[in-house]
């Protein structure tokens, strides 16, 4: 194939992308990529549900050990994925990762199910890690790339409510009957599911990206995909409106121009998402969760009581969240959206802190802490996808979560000291860390210097 030189053009694919009325083929696209988001993040954190009921008890390793292996597997892992994962997909093609990434993470993990050797759990957690990382930098990616901008929002927040259902129904209830007795086959069973069930999804049900096509110069088969999907709706709904090429223009090459993304416009853009990411896995996400069973195992809750406040919270949570994104939709700016998560993931730990041995408090200080947290997390998922053209928007995405990732590694760590150095106060430290850097300060720092997102059509926010 001919090398195609860098060159501005009329984005005539992208603008009947964003013409086309919001129908069930929009909503079930991105249902895939959120049925692969939900299936593979069950599997993110495993060893946060093994160690406290299976490896602690037995004394396979020491705390500290835990905290790095948590790092490594949400943070290293995940970062090294982002980056790698990112540019392939933004060479190769966002179908060919999440394919990848779906058997990366399944065929990695399950060993880990015979491993209480420390170095061994590190090296196979880590590197089927990649595989999370490669979903990350692609499925929000895939989502903006395919609804239109007034609708984006709606979409995406209303099939994140199946993501954040599957990740509690995945990661949560089954380990109430099978951890931790039968440990191994909670991890058969969370391992299987990317292959037996999201695997067929991605091969036969989703198409690659025609906005990604257009701006690698592949407009034939492009044209092919989006008129297949135009055919459909136009059989059902009638006759589409004009596009609109003006607001559409695409800079399309063969290359992957990573420098960009820490040059010109787009410098500011991701120094603030790094720092925002950096604090945020290191406090509000993998800071809070990594503590999280562990603190209410130490107040006398059982692995029973602690996975059925986590399945009662996490269910009402995960699925209040992106609910109530979807219907506000584009109304509000991601970035007010995120201010907002951020001070409510702040009240949802100042439950925790003041009844840690009341189930009922514990349930409801959860499903406000998750639903908080989901919302930030999504909301900033699709605020930096939106950051980025669609020449770089999955290394983009990958560079500023990814790098982000940084904070999986020492916030658990971090989050680990305050926790054993504040144990007599009831382990302040670690709060004061998970809600003042971790949640409040990156929310703050994104409503106060985050671009405006609002119904904003890609081409024109990221050119």
């Amino acid at each position: 194939m001919a090398v195609v030189e860098p060159q501005l053009r009329d984005g005539q694919i992208a603008a009947r992308i964003d013409r086309l009325p919001l129908t069930n083929i929009q909503w079930r696209l991105s249902f895939i990529t959120q049925l692969l988001w939900g299936v593979v993040i069950s599997l993110d954190g495993m060893e946060q549900v093994l160690y406290p009921f299976v490896w602690a008890p037995k004394h396979y390793f020491s705390p500290l050990q835990y905290s790095l292996l948590v790092g490594f597997q949400v943070g290293g892992g995940v970062l090294i994925g982002e980056y790698l994962l990112g540019f392939v997909a933004d060479r190769y093609g966002r179908k060919k990762v999440m394919i990848a990434s779906c058997l990366i993470v399944s065929l990695l993990f399950w060993p880990t199910a015979f491993l209480t050797n420390w170095w061994l759990l590190m090296l196979f957690f880590t590197a089927g890690s990649l595989g999370i990382g490669g979903v990350l930098a692609t499925n929000v990616v895939y989502m903006a790339e395919m609804a239109p901008p007034q609708v984006r929002g709606r979409v995406m927040q209303g099939t994140q409510v199946l993501a954040g259902f599957l990740v509690v129904l995945l990661a949560v209830v089954p380990a109430l009957f099978l951890i931790p007795t039968h440990y191994k086959a909670y991890v058969f069973l969370l391992c299987a599911i990317p292959v037996v069930v999201v695997l067929p999804f991605l091969i036969f049900g989703l198409p690659e990206s025609p906005r990604w096509l257009e701006a690698r110069g592949r407009r034939v088969e492009a044209e092919r995909i989006l008129s297949d999907i135009e055919a459909k709706i136009v059989r059902k709904h009638g006759a589409l409106p004009p596009i609109d090429l003006n607001r559409h223009q695409v800079l399309v090459t063969e290359k992957v121009p990573t420098r960009e993304i820490f040059t010109g416009r787009y410098r500011g853009q991701t120094i603030l998402l790094l720092i925002c990411w950096v604090l945020g896995y290191a406090g509000v996400d993998y800071g809070v969760s990594s503590y999280s069973t562990v603190y209410l195992v130490a107040n006398g809750m059982s692995a029973h009581e602690v996975f059925l406040a986590a399945a009662i919270s996490g269910f009402a949570g995960a699925i209040l969240a992106p609910l109530i994104g979807s219907i506000l939709g584009e109304r509000v700016e991601r970035k007010t959206l995120v201010l907002f998560s951020g001070i409510i993931c702040a009240l949802g730990a100042l439950g925790y802190f003041f009844f840690p041995k009341s189930f009922m408090m514990i349930a409801i200080a959860g499903a406000l802490l998750i639903a908080a947290r989901m919302a930030w997390v999504f909301n900033m998922y699709n605020y930096t996808a939106a950051a980025y053209p669609t020449r770089l928007r999955s290394v983009g995405t990958g560079w500023t979560d990814g790098v982000g990732h940084i904070g999986a590694v020492f916030g658990p760590v971090v989050a680990g000291v305050f926790y054993a150095s504040t144990a007599s106060t009831n382990h302040i430290g670690w709060f004061v860390w998970c809600v003042i850097p971790g949640s409040l300060l990156p929310s703050f720092l994104v409503y106060k210097w985050g671009m405006r997102q609002r119904e904003a059509v890609l081409e024109e926010v990221a050119p």
